[in-house]
């Protein structure tokens, strides 16, 4: 069973921090968002007990370092920075990302490859767009794999 759940908040999606807020509420799960900013305002639910909002300094990779830091085994975090998840990882702690993938040794390997592969054609102009999409299906396969690891 999944001590705490960790969100690296600022780039999953709405979505997916409203459902994990409710999740957490209602099942008692220890939820931590870790952002540069406070992504609860606004409309968003209320903190309880078992839910914290870290805001992390406004400086480059300062969620990421947080959750690094403080990220242990037994703990599910969310993300879709691959270097923050191959750094996880590596520390036996276990990694998706909001689109509903879950990581592991082999898959997050390649996966960096293909980012470090990406960012090399993009810089040579041979990059394609990227489309960033975030419907009803990839919150459906995420909610469905979020209910697998959370019970693992």
């Amino acid at each position: 069973m999944t001590k705490r759940v960790i969100v690296d908040a600022d780039s999953c999606a709405k979505r997916v921090r409203n459902y994990l807020l409710s999740r957490a509420k209602k099942n008692q799960i220890d939820l931590y968002l870790a952002a540069n900013k406070n992504l609860l305002e606004g409309g968003e639910p209320e903190l309880s007990a078992n839910i914290k909002m870290i805001v992390c300094p406004k400086e480059s990779q300062a969620a990421d370092n947080w959750i690094l830091q403080n990220a242990a085994p037994g703990d599910l975090v969310v993300t879709r920075d691959i270097p923050l998840a191959a750094a996880l990882v590596k520390k036996n702690i276990r990694v998706m990302n909001d689109f509903g993938k879950a990581f592991d040794k082999q898959n997050v390997e390649r996966a960096l490859k293909e980012r470090e592969l990406a960012m090399q054609m993009a810089d040579l102009g041979l990059g394609t767009r990227r489309r960033d999409s975030y419907g009803q299906k990839e919150f459906e396969l995420f909610a469905q794999s979020f209910s697998k690891e959370i019970q693992a």
